[in-house]
């Protein structure tokens, strides 16, 4: 009986010391209020009606007390607010705890956003990603894992710091520039899907087949039978009877009636004005005939597509390979380029007698390269250019394999 008794003075003092504790970390002293024990309650409901009792005499008695700015009272966490913002502008601004994730403070505010959240969690999709300034990317620690950036490719829009794709000028070897693009459409579409697109004369015709969603393996069908067309001659694309506009006009027929909109800031055309011979760049149409109307001065070779370079605007240009061979947009790209030397994406060569650079290009000067330049207006069979097809398609998924090494690294 004596122990019994001993215990219960002993729960009696811890509940009282708990109690006074309580009110004095929060602005009141004992002599602000009073509690009485009540009999035959265990602890825990007992402390649970003293604190209620508390907080509704607290008001009475100190008006004037307020817990901490943004810290919670009870649990000493830091209060944050955190603002969602939809596609169309509608914000909402919550309030959250340290501790809590961005999806559960939406799920415990019942934020009207649709599909976020949606495999609760689990990192089973690429819907909830977050999107950093370059410099803020560089200041997280941990790599991003071969997992992450798998799922990262699938998501819809996604960006990394205003990516370009520059495509050269090539001629005919523009079938291995499509094989790259069918490669970064099949392992890495974000490439395609948020980045910007600069080119120059085939390269240029390729850019505006991906803004507009142009399948891509129609346009290499196209290549191949304007091959197979200039081979008949006994002088390739220069016999004088060979009208090389008409196959032209008919890959530009394949364009959307929207194109000019898709293109419009997404696509940048490399042409050279002719009274100056100085580069011009043009990246907004007011219409699909304007946009149609540039790729061909950026095609028009001298010789090649005739003798009076087309008009655009007033003002007469042509190949923008002559001045800017290799356009680029920024300082993230990705360069692509059917000649080795100093694109990310082409054939690799370990021997050569130098390099050289022109029009914003460099290239390896080696036997392998003359051959393709040979080849860029005199196309070799369809099965050689088949070949080159693959080339790009390989090149490029070398680079993917070295390029996510290197951010696994980082």
């Amino acid at each position: 009986m004596a122990a019994a008794s001993c215990v219960f003075l002993s729960r009696l003092v811890t509940r009282r010391a708990s109690v006074v504790g309580l009110l004095r970390n929060n602005g009141c002293t004992r002599k602000d209020i009073t509690f009485t024990l009540p009999r035959h309650v265990s602890s825990s409901s007992w402390l649970s009606q003293a604190k209620k009792e508390w907080d509704r005499r607290c008001k009475e008695t100190r008006p004037t007390f307020s817990p901490t700015p943004g810290i919670e009272p009870w649990t000493g966490y830091l209060r944050l607010e955190v603002t969602y913002e939809k596609v169309d502008g509608m914000k909402f601004t919550v309030k959250g705890k340290e501790g809590d994730n961005l999806l559960d403070i939406a799920v415990n505010n019942d934020l009207d956003l649709e599909g976020f959240g949606a495999c609760e969690g689990t990192l089973a999709c690429s819907t909830c990603h977050l999107i950093f300034k370059k410099e803020d990317f560089d200041l997280i620690e941990e790599p991003c894992t071969d997992e992450e950036l798998d799922m990262l490719d699938l998501a819809y829009g996604l960006t990394d710091t205003n990516r370009c794709v520059s495509l050269s000028g090539c001629g005919f070897l523009g079938v291995y520039v499509i094989g790259a693009l069918d490669c970064l459409k099949m392992y890495s579409p974000r490439f395609l899907h948020s980045a910007v697109i600069a080119g120059a004369s085939a390269g240029a015709l390729l850019g505006a087949s991906v803004v507009c969603d142009v399948p891509l393996k129609g346009v290499r069908n196209g290549f191949l039978r304007t091959a197979v067309e200039a081979r008949k001659w006994k002088m390739g694309v220069f016999t004088p009877g060979f009208k090389f506009e008409d196959y032209l006009n008919a890959g530009l027929e394949s364009l959307p009636s929207d194109a000019h909109i898709r293109a419009s800031g997404r696509l940048y055309v490399s042409v050279t004005r002719v009274h100056d011979m100085s580069n011009v760049i043009f990246s907004e149409w007011e219409s699909r005939d304007d946009l149609i109307q540039t790729l061909r001065c950026s095609c028009f070779i001298l010789g090649f597509s005739g003798i009076h370079p087309p008009k655009l605007y007033g003002e007469r240009y042509m190949d923008g390979g002559y001045t800017n061979k290799q356009p680029v947009v920024g300082s993230n790209n990705i360069s692509i380029s059917p000649y080795s030397g100093y694109a990310d994406i082409s054939p690799k060569e370990h021997h050569s007698l130098g390099q050289l650079k022109w029009a914003n290009h460099g290239m390896n000067l080696s036997y392998a390269n003359v051959v393709r330049l040979y080849r860029t207006l005199m196309p070799p069979p369809p099965y050689v250019l088949n070949q080159y097809y693959h080339y790009g398609y390989t090149d490029t998924l070398h680079f993917l394999r070295k390029f996510r090494k290197l951010r696994r690294q980082r």
